[in-house]
């Protein structure tokens, strides 16, 4: 006996006589084909044995099919877990300092500062900002100010340039007399001996500095947190 998308089920009238209803097997189970079989095993006339095979066949593919969902519905619970670990771990990054492996031309490795989380087409991306280098800080000992100096070290007050500027080294940072002083210089490149000059800028303390842009660097690629 084949089942394809029907089964019977056995009912008894107001009158005595026996009818067969159909019901859909969309939802059977291999509680219900086992219970199929053994009742039509009970009914088959002995002369004319059922072939069951096909039955067998059927609950066979039935198993199969529950295993899949089963499966199926394993896997997403899996992925949902993932996805939400992930992006728990993306948003841990933001404000932390990052790697991916990646050098910048001086062989050195290159580090990112995490800004934001970005999710493209279910990849998960931190949107970074390159750390390039350390910037110095310049201050005035008589106001305990910070001071304004540019990319070559010219000092400048009241948003004017004075006539002094900082010696930097080739990485952009202060350099320093043997007494422990800033070498301070004036506009002919001399150093500054006078102590109300050199006694004046002092060091304030260095900073960060970032690129201007940020990137995109993929979760999977980051190998390095702090």
């Amino acid at each position: 006996m084949a089942v394809d998308n029907v089964v019977t089920n056995s009912a008894t009238g107001v009158d005595g006589n026996s009818y067969t209803t159909a019901v859909s097997n969309d939802k059977l189970t291999n509680d219900d084909f086992l219970k199929l079989m053994l009742e039509e095993m009970k009914q088959q006339d002995p002369t004319k044995p059922m072939d069951s095979a096909a039955l067998m066949d059927s609950q066979l593919k039935m198993s199969t099919i529950e295993s899949n969902q089963d499966m199926a519905a394993a896997m997403t619970k899996m992925q949902t877990a993932y996805a939400s670990s992930a992006l728990s771990t993306a948003a841990n990054m933001i404000g932390h300092i990052v790697e991916d492996g990646s050098l910048s031309s001086d062989g050195l490795l290159k580090s990112y500062k995490v800004e934001t989380v970005e999710n493209k087409d279910g990849e998960l991306f931190v949107n970074a900002r390159e750390l390039v280098g350390i910037i110095d800080g310049l201050k005035d000992s008589t106001t305990d100010e910070l001071v304004l100096y540019d990319s070559n070290g010219n000092i400048y007050e009241n948003n004017a340039m004075t006539e002094y500027h900082v010696q930097l080294d080739g990485d952009g940072r202060f350099t320093y007399n043997d007494d422990g002083t800033l070498m301070i210089l004036d506009e002919d490149n001399v150093a500054v001996t006078d102590t109300a000059v050199t006694e004046k800028y002092l060091y304030a303390g260095s900073s960060i500095k970032y690129a201007d842009d940020t990137i995109l660097i993929a979760l999977s690629n980051i190998d390095e947190v702090r």
